[in-house]
């Protein structure tokens, strides 16, 4: 269907995203994160997804919103950008939408990581764009992290 597209919808606070349905190769329940020394705040740390390491960042901490604790609705996106798997935790995921293409419209001017937003019945949903999603120098540090992170701790 080429006049339509498809989004995973997550919740963060009381906001609707979505991102791609493409761009999501799966929906985890919150799990046990392992912090990591020296990385960014809005960085949660690393989870071992059989046997690959993933950088997890916090959205509501990248968003500026208060930390919440999570729930047993929250979720972990793992998410392919730039080549790499991250993980996104959000408050809660709750189902994938097919919306017609004449129903996405460009985002207001200086909406950081904002690539669309997409009506889709009575809900406003902001598409994230994941690329702008973290700064380039973001970027190169979150896959320097993936590096060390992988190194053995007992060498």
């Amino acid at each position: 269907m080429a006049d339509s597209l498809q989004f995973v919808a997550f919740r963060i606070g009381t906001q609707q995203f979505a991102v791609e349905i493409h761009r999501v190769t799966e929906v985890i329940s919150y799990c046990e994160i392992t912090p990591i020394p020296g990385a960014p705040p809005f960085i949660e740390g690393m989870i071992d997804l059989r046997g690959q390491l993933v950088p997890v960042l916090d959205m509501r901490k990248r968003l500026g919103l208060a930390a919440i604790h999570n729930t047993m609705q929250t979720r972990i996106l793992i998410l392919r950008m730039n080549r790499q798997k991250i993980g996104l935790i959000v408050d809660e995921a709750d189902q994938v939408y097919t919306i017609p293409v004449e129903m996405i419209q460009p985002p207001p001017d200086g909406a950081d990581f904002v690539i669309a937003v997409a009506k889709h019945q009575n809900l406003l949903l902001v598409i994230l764009d994941l690329e702008r999603l973290l700064s380039g120098e973001e970027q190169v540090n979150l896959k320097a992290i993936g590096g060390r992170a992988s190194v053995p701790a007992n060498r």
